[in-house]
């Protein structure tokens, strides 16, 4: 059977935190060198080499990747997200990337893109076991959240319908401004969902599982779902922070602009 091919979508309209700027020298997280090579154009060659990817779209105010289509930065995240969707059709699936995952690698895409594509589902979310990312990123820190199933960390690959992005319009740009606010997240989730992850915090992780999270995910969407358990852990590893600089550079690796 040939592999699926979906549209893909790089985020790209990251701009540096002042102290990031201040390390860097980079105003675009995206232009961000990691071992002499940008993090965009890192990702763009994973995506390219996956053979699950169709046209690339990049999301940004920088230079056109050789063989990607660049949409302007907004600067607003949710309605880059948006703007990427509008021309692709209700049921086709969009894999939406954001650029500051430097370790990303085609073998990654392919897999989470072909399982995701197999389950049906409109729209489909990496997790990654929190011990996998340890193994091979030690120096990384990672939010994890610990269900019935295991101890998990996300990713930052999203598959998802064209259709249900347009159609979820406003429940993003709600989630998206509440993303740093718990009372305003708990909003939105339902106080069930988060009285049970606080009781799974406090008490037990078995109180909080994998079926209650989607199924809730499912009902706000309005939309099914489904998540993908992924050994491939440089998914879950992006570099947005002063922090993940440094750690990289206490690893070895060459990190900073052109």
């Amino acid at each position: 059977m040939s592999s699926p091919t979906v549209t893909a979508v790089v985020l790209a309209g990251g701009k540096s935190k002042p102290d990031l700027l201040a390390a860097t020298g980079v105003s675009n997280r995206a232009l961000l060198q990691v071992e002499g090579e940008t993090m965009l154009a890192r990702v763009v060659r994973a995506l390219q080499e996956s053979g699950v990817a169709g046209q690339i779209l990049v999301v940004g105010d920088v230079e056109a990747p050789e063989g990607c289509l660049v949409l302007p930065d907004s600067g607003d995240f949710v309605e880059n997200v948006l703007q990427a969707a509008a021309s692709v059709a209700e049921e086709q699936y969009i894999l939406y990337a954001t650029a500051d995952v430097p370790f990303l690698s085609s073998q990654a895409v392919a897999d989470f893109v072909t399982r995701g594509v197999q389950s049906g589902a409109d729209m489909c979310y990496p997790i990654i076991p929190l011990e996998l990312c340890r193994q091979r990123f030690p120096n990384m820190p990672r939010t994890a959240l610990s269900l019935r199933e295991g101890t998990f960390t996300g990713g930052n690959l999203l598959l998802i319908r064209a259709g249900t992005v347009r159609k979820q319009a406003g429940l993003l740009r709600r989630a998206f401004a509440a993303r740093k606010s718990l009372w305003a997240m708990a909003q939105i989730l339902g106080m069930g969902i988060i009285l049970r992850a606080v009781l799974a915090r406090l008490i037990s992780p078995r109180l909080l599982s994998i079926a209650h999270i989607k199924s809730r995910v499912q009902q706000l969407m309005g939309a099914t779902a489904q998540e993908i358990v992924t050994e491939y852990a440089e998914i879950g590893v992006d570099i947005d922070r002063v922090e993940h600089v440094q750690n990289l550079r206490e690893s070895g690796y060459r990190v900073g602009s052109a």
